[in-house]
């Protein structure tokens, strides 16, 4: 995911270059995102680098009832825009501007989507993972994952300081 942009620097404004990421094109793993996928458009701006990305991403999370591992996959969208830190022509050090947050298109003239891609990634992130919708998840008591083994914790005696309340408990109706 590292392109060299020397060239489109050197070009003029409205330039483009249109890439893609193919599975297993990376050569690092981006914590959560294992994977990306998708067309990559570099458009020369006044100032850098407007990279376009609309990319298929692999999650891996913990699922947030039972703690098993699950892999899910996201569509982001990465709208960004890369300064270079060394002009590519007279090869002096660029000023950026003060207000500056964005990335930067690196002195060896590489512009690395990795970073953008896991926090846009991470921006989307669902915040109670599953690892399918109907995840029963783990007893509280005695920590049994209730997706594979039934559980009887709660049919067994119960507290006495909380008896009182098992009156209020609906049965299921048969």
């Amino acid at each position: 995911m590292k392109y060299n942009v020397s060239q489109l620097l050197k070009e003029p404004i409205g330039s483009e270059r249109v890439f893609t990421i193919a599975e297993g094109d990376s050569d690092q793993t981006l914590n959560p995102v294992q994977n990306a996928v998708g067309p990559v458009k570099l458009v020369r701006t006044h100032q850098g680098i407007w990279t376009q990305a609309w990319l298929t991403v692999l999650i891996d999370q913990d699922c947030s009832r039972c703690l098993a591992d699950s892999s899910h996959s996201l569509e982001l969208e990465i709208d960004e825009e890369y300064l270079p830190e060394i002009d590519v022509k007279t090869g002096y050090r660029v000023t950026l501007p003060a207000d500056w947050e964005g990335f930067c298109i690196s002195a060896d003239h590489t512009l690395d989507l990795a970073e953008a891609i896991r926090q846009s990634a991470l921006s989307i992130l669902p915040l109670k993972p599953l690892c399918k919708p109907d995840c029963i998840g783990i007893c509280d008591r005695c920590g049994l994952d209730r997706n594979l083994h039934e559980c009887y914790c709660y049919s067994e005696n119960i507290d006495p300081r909380w008896a009182a309340l098992r009156s209020l408990m609906v049965e299921p109706q048969t």
